[in-house]
């Protein structure tokens, strides 16, 4: 109801004051714990989840409202893109929307306070919800020093539950084209000399299928937790930058399948357009098991993921099924013919 009002009032605003603004007002919130129901749980490899619907990395890029956040309903709180030192990011106006589209174009290049200043918050954090923190390099750092940036971050950032490194972003000059195989492998080896938390590659979703394939292949061989699948995309006929959205989802989609159909042992977290349960029951028919949704939310409100959550539960009821995991635990071929009765059902 409050989101109703204050949605036309901050969309009159620019929107990444609009968002700096929202930040601000929910900093004032006295967030209480969220109640999961223990029938949201789900666990892949190392982690489990409150809820399978996790806030990806860029709406709380200081972690400065986690608590808050966590209050909402996300399984997961992905804050950052935080780096070694603290930068300013591009030249404003650097976000747009695309209100028919329930899309957004951001060019923010990593704007953050550093790691010494977000220490303090992640350290303040008390919410329910599973910690990512997403790190990536400084702009002006080189690839060899981008490494030795990181593992900084990963070693000092302990409250992090895992990690998600960023090379995908298209707002950093040069950052995509570290997508490669000898970079990961000497990056990743790096990083693990520093942490023992789970460690999950962000990709981009303007790949052909064997970059994609490779990119899967080397995050195996890693033993990385999983890929986030994926950043922004590309669209240079609207502007510099990266777009989100309901723009984003077919390209997401396609790298997400590419992904899935491997029948990888990693964790494959779909992200990118999802904006109802009738994504996330798609991306589950491919075999998928956790989401992430970040622009979705900035159209739909707080009150979205709680929304998403009793959908779960209603999905679960009609089969008389009472945890997720039991629904995650069945072969792909059933849970698809599930899914398929189930859409007709809310069709």
């Amino acid at each position: 109801m409050i989101y109703s009002v204050l949605k036309p009032l901050l969309f009159k605003l620019d929107a990444e004051t609009a968002h700096h603004l929202a930040l601000q007002i929910s900093e004032l919130y006295q967030a209480h714990t969220y109640q999961f129901s223990p029938r949201l749980s789900s666990h892949k490899n190392t982690l489990e989840l409150p809820s399978p619907i996790g806030l990806a990395a860029g709406l709380d890029k200081n972690a400065q409202a986690l608590t808050t956040l966590s209050s909402l309903g996300f399984g997961a709180i992905e804050a950052g893109t935080i780096t070694l030192k603290a930068q300013g990011g591009n030249p404003r106006p650097r976000v747009w929307r695309y209100p028919e589209q329930e899309s957004l174009r951001n060019a923010m290049g990593f704007p953050n306070g550093g790691r010494e200043s977000i220490l303090i918050n992640l350290k303040n954090y008390q919410g329910a919800s599973v910690l990512g923190v997403n790190i990536g390099k400084n702009k002006e750092s080189t690839p060899a020093e981008s490494i030795d940036e990181l593992g900084q971050l990963v070693s000092t950032l302990g409250q992090a539950n895992y990690f998600t490194i960023n090379v995908s972003s298209p707002n950093t000059p040069g950052l995509r084209a570290l997508q490669e195989p000898g970079y990961l492998r000497e990056l990743f080896s790096e990083l693990k000399r520093h942490t023992d938390k789970p460690l999950f590659l962000k990709i981009a979703p303007d790949l052909v299928k064997e970059e994609i394939q490779g990119l899967l292949k080397i995050s195996e061989e890693l033993k990385l937790e999983g890929i986030i699948a994926t950043n922004t995309t590309i669209r240079p006929d609207l502007g510099v930058g990266g777009i989100s959205g309901k723009l984003l989802y077919a390209k997401s989609l396609m790298v997400q399948e590419e992904l899935l159909q491997s029948q990888t042992p990693l964790t494959i977290i779909g992200v990118g357009g999802i904006s109802s349960f009738g994504d996330i029951l798609r991306f589950w028919k491919l075999g998928g098991q956790w989401v992430q949704i970040y622009t979705a939310f900035v159209y739909q409100g707080p009150t979205f993921i709680h929304h998403l959550n009793k959908e779960i539960l209603r999905f679960l009821d009609h089969f008389g099924i009472y945890q997720l995991q039991t629904f995650f635990d069945l072969s792909l071929a059933v849970r698809k013919k599930m899914i398929e009765e189930y859409e007709k059902k809310i069709s």
